[in-house]
C-alpha cells in the first residue's frame, strides 16, 4: 500500500487511486471514483465493442462494465486479484476492471509532468501526466473522460435498456 506524501501546506495536492494493469502502475483522480468492488463476472451483451464485457449487478443496480486491459491494448486475464472501480458517468454508473488496486496517494501538482512526450496505449487526451512516487513512475489517467468517450457512453445507455 502506498502512504500519503507530505508536502508543504501551500502546495496543491490531489488524491489519486492507484491501480495495476499488467506490470504498469496507473492512477486516476479519486474524486471520480464512487467505489471499488471485488471482481464479478459480467453478463455479456452482444454487438458491443471488445473492451465492453457486459453488465454486472451492484447492490441491485445494473452497471455496465469494461476491461481496462482490453481498452488499453493489454491481453485479458481474469485472476483472483482483479478488482473493479465504479464511476458515475452522468446519469448512470459504469465499472472498470483492473488487475489489482494499489491504494490512494496524494500527489502535488508540481510533481506531475503533464503531457510528456510519450507513446501511449490510451488516447493522449485522457492522460493527465506522469508522476514520480518514490522510485516508481505512475501514468495518471482521467478515467472519467475515458468512460465518457462516445462509445462507452452509448454502452451505458445500452446496459440500462437491458435491465
Amino acid at each position: 500500500m502506498v502512504n500519503f506524501n507530505h508536502h508543504e501546506e501551500n502546495e496543491k495536492e490531489n488524491r489519486y487511486l492507484l491501480f495495476w494493469l499488467g506490470q504498469e502502475l496507473y492512477g486516476t483522480p479519486l474524486l471520480g471514483v464512487r467505489e471499488v468492488v471485488e471482481y464479478q463476472k459480467a453478463k455479456p451483451i452482444p454487438n458491443t465493442v471488445k473492451s465492453f464485457i457486459g453488465v454486472i449487478n451492484i447492490r441491485g443496480s445494473i452497471v455496465g462494465a469494461f476491461d481496462l486491459r482490453l481498452r488499453f491494448g493489454y491481453p485479458a486475464q481474469a485472476s483472483k486479484i482483479t478488482a473493479m472501480m465504479v464511476f458515475e458517468t452522468g446519469d448512470s454508473a459504469i465499472a472498470a476492471v483492473t488487475d489489482k488496486m494499489e491504494g490512494v496517494v496524494a500527489i502535488s501538482e508540481n510533481s506531475i509532468e503533464s503531457k510528456p512526450k510519450i507513446e501511449a496505449r490510451v488516447n493522449l487526451d485522457f492522460i493527465i501526466g506522469v508522476a514520480s512516487i518514490g522510485d516508481r513512475l505512475v501514468t495518471l489517467i482521467d478515467l472519467t473522460k475515458v468512460l465518457q468517450a462516445e462509445e462507452i457512453a452509448n454502452l451505458g445507455v445500452s446496459a440500462k435498456s437491458v435491465a
